[in-house]
């Protein structure tokens, strides 16, 4: 069963945008309602307000990204923005084939504020034996030729192939195979310790009972409501 809880884009991170184009001018183009919001600015701050309009344009930028990634985003990954801010984004990669098969590796997407012109970074919570990835948990995302017209999809695609990609693999020996192993164990581990308080990407643990009902639920094309408290949420 899988149930991302509804956003809510009246709190947190994105209700200054929220409020930039609802409330007083409902239907009103984003520029026009933002301009209509400051009518007067004061000599003193017009910089700062120069400032926090980017933010807000900023802030669309990145929920139009998040939508498209929504389309294009790999099976098997799930990933969502921070409470915290826009520019974070809490993951987890769960791994079909390859040496790393059955791992479940929690990441975090961080977007720097030069985004689009500055490249993204990914690091991983738990320690991954990969080549493509450093000793601190940070993606290498060198074989990306980055570019301002890259999306942050093609990131996630990314992370996708550096698991699953055979090419990635062929003539991997068993010495490699038994660390692989090693870093599948801690990652589902790490699924059990507590998320900061930030995130929105909340995992729990199935019984066989609710596993049979989750599935059923999907086959027969019903969403499934999740028997947990408040504030948890159920990604299979």
């Amino acid at each position: 069963g899988c149930g991302l809880r509804e956003m809510n884009l009246k709190s947190g991170p994105w209700s200054s945008f929220h409020s930039l184009i609802a409330g007083k001018h409902p239907g009103t183009p984003i520029r026009e309602a933002a301009e209509a919001s400051n009518p007067i600015i004061p000599v003193g701050s017009r910089s700062d307000s120069k400032r926090t309009l980017k933010g807000c344009f900023d802030e669309l930028d990145l929920l139009l990204e998040f939508k498209s990634l929504m389309l294009h985003c790999p099976k098997g990954v799930y990933i969502v923005p921070s409470a915290k801010s826009l520019r974070e984004w809490k993951g987890v990669i769960f791994v079909s084939s390859g040496p790393f098969k059955n791992g479940a590796f929690r990441f975090t997407l961080y977007i720097p504020d030069e985004y689009p012109k500055a490249r993204p970074l990914v690091r991983f919570q738990s320690s991954v034996c990969h080549p493509l990835i450093h000793s601190n948990g940070v993606l290498n995302l060198c074989r990306i030729s980055w570019s301002p017209s890259h999306h942050l999809w093609s990131i996630v695609e990314y992370i996708f192939k550096c698991f699953h990609s055979t090419e990635m693999w062929e003539g991997c020996d068993k010495a490699f195979a038994d660390k692989a192993l090693k870093c599948v164990e801690e990652s589902l581990l790490c699924l059990s310790l507590p998320e900061d308080e930030y995130s929105l990407l909340k995992l729990v643990p199935l019984s066989d009972q609710d596993y049979k009902e989750a599935k059923s639920s999907l086959l027969k094309g019903k969403m499934l409501e999740p028997n947990t408290p408040p504030g948890h949420d159920v990604v299979i």
